[in-house]
C-alpha cells in the first residue's frame, strides 16, 4: 500500500474524486485549485439535477399541461354539477330559511308535471327545427365558398357576422323586424300586397315558434359553416378528378365524395348544434320570453322561472339533471348512430 496516500476516512472524505488534491481541508492546498474544484462540482450536480428535470417534464408533459385546465374545469364545472345534482334531493324553503331532505320527490313530481311534458315538447320541436334549419343553409353555404366562388373573403366575414353579434342584439334586431306595427316584415309584406294589413307575427303560436327558430338558426349557422368548410378544404382534389374524368356531375361529387370524407365534421357540427340550442336560454327569452302565452317556453326558461320566480331552487335542480341526462343521451346517440362510420 502507499504510504503516502491516506486510507482513513477522514483522508478519504478529502480526497478529490478528480484526483488526490484535498478539498481545503489542509492549509498548504492551493486556494485557487479547490475554488476551481467547488465550482466544477456544482455546475456538473446542478447540470444533472436540470437533466433529470427535463425527464420528468418530457415524460409526464401531457399530464402536468393539462393538470391546471383539469384544476379550472373542477371548479367551473364539476362543484357546480355536484351541488347541483345535491340540491335536487332538497326542499328550500325561503320564508323559514330551511332546507328539508326530499329524497327522490322533486323527480317523482317532475315526472307527474304536465308543464314539464309540454315544455319539453316545446324544446324538442324548437331544437330540432334550428338543427334542421341551420344544418341544412350552413351545408349551402361550405358548398358554395368551397365551390372557389369569386369574392371568398368577404362572404365568409359576412357569413360571420351574426356570430360576430352579441346574442342581445340580434334578438332585439329581429324583434323590430318582425314587429307588428312598423317591422320591417310587414312593410315589405303590405307593399307587395302580400298582406292587407299588419300582422302580429310574434303573437301567433305558429309563427312565434317559426321565427324562435329562424333565429336560433341564423345564430349557429357561422360556426357550422366554418366546421363543414374546413372539412372540405381538407379533401384533396384527386377524387374529384378521377370522377370528372368519369363524367360524374356536380351533385354525384357531393354526394359521393364530399358528403362522406366530411362526416366527422357534419358530426361535430351535429352535436354542438343540438347541444347549444336545446339547452339555451338567452334567445327564447330575449325574443318571445315564452310567449305568446307559454307556446315557445322551453325547459330553460321553465328552470329559470322555477328558480327565481318561484323559489323552487330543489326542483329547478331536478329539471337541469334531467336536462343534463337528456343532453348525455343526444350525445351519445349521434356518435352511436354517425360516430361508427366516422
Amino acid at each position: 500500500m502507499d504510504g503516502s496516500r491516506n486510507e482513513t476516512p477522514e483522508g478519504l472524505l478529502n480526497q478529490n474524486l478528480l484526483g488526490d488534491k484535498p478539498l481545503g481541508l489542509s492549509p498548504f492546498f492551493d486556494e485557487d485549485e479547490d475554488k476551481n474544484f467547488s465550482i466544477g462540482v456544482r455546475r456538473y450536480l446542478m447540470k444533472k439535477i436540470f437533466t433529470k428535470i427535463i425527464n420528468f417534464v418530457d415524460s409526464k408533459f401531457c399530464y402536468i399541461t393539462t393538470f391546471p385546465a383539469l384544476i379550472v374545469i373542477l371548479l367551473v364545472v364539476g362543484f357546480p354539477t355536484v351541488f347541483g345534482i345535491y340540491t335536487s334531493f332538497f326542499v328550500r324553503n325561503i320564508l323559514r330559511r330551511a332546507i328539508y331532505f326530499n329524497g327522490i320527490g322533486n323527480y317523482i313530481s317532475l315526472i307527474q308535471d304536465p308543464s314539464f311534458w309540454r315544455y319539453l315538447a316545446h324544446t324538442a320541436i324548437y331544437t330540432g327545427g334550428s338543427v334542421g334549419v341551420g344544418f341544412t343553409l350552413a351545408l349551402c353555404l361550405a358548398l358554395a365558398l368551397n365551390s372557389g366562388i369569386r369574392f371568398r373573403s368577404f362572404f365568409i366575414v359576412a357569413i360571420l357576422l351574426p356570430w360576430m353579434t352579441p346574442a342581445v342584439s340580434g334578438c332585439i334586431m329581429w324583434r323590430w323586424m318582425v314587429h307588428d306595427i312598423y317591422g320591417l316584415l310587414n312593410v315589405i309584406l303590405v307593399k307587395l300586397g302580400l298582406l292587407n294589413q299588419n300582422f302580429f307575427w310574434l303573437g301567433n303560436p305558429f309563427t312565434a315558434m317559426f321565427f324562435l327558430i329562424l333565429v336560433d338558426a341564423w345564430y349557429r349557422i357561422p360556426l357550422s359553416t366554418l366546421i363543414l368548410f374546413a372539412g372540405m378544404q381538407r379533401i384533396p382534389s384527386e377524387p374529384y378528378d378521377a370522377a370528372k374524368v368519369d363524367g360524374a356531375g356536380r351533385w354525384y361529387c357531393v354526394k359521393h365524395i364530399t358528403l362522406p370524407l366530411i362526416r366527422p365534421e357534419i358530426l361535430i357540427v351535429l352535436v354542438i348544434h343540438s347541444m347549444f340550442s336545446f339547452r339555451e336560454f338567452g334567445i327564447p327569452f330575449l325574443f318571445t320570453g315564452g310567449g305568446p302565452v307559454d307556446n315557445t317556453e322551453t325547459l330553460a326558461l321553465y328552470i329559470y322561472k322555477n328558480a327565481n320566480l318561484f323559489l323552487r331552487q330543489g326542483y329547478a335542480a331536478s329539471l337541469s339533471v334531467v336536462m343534463f341526462i337528456m343532453i348525455t343521451i343526444f350525445v351519445v346517440g349521434y356518435f352511436k348512430a354517425i360516430g361508427r362510420k366516422v
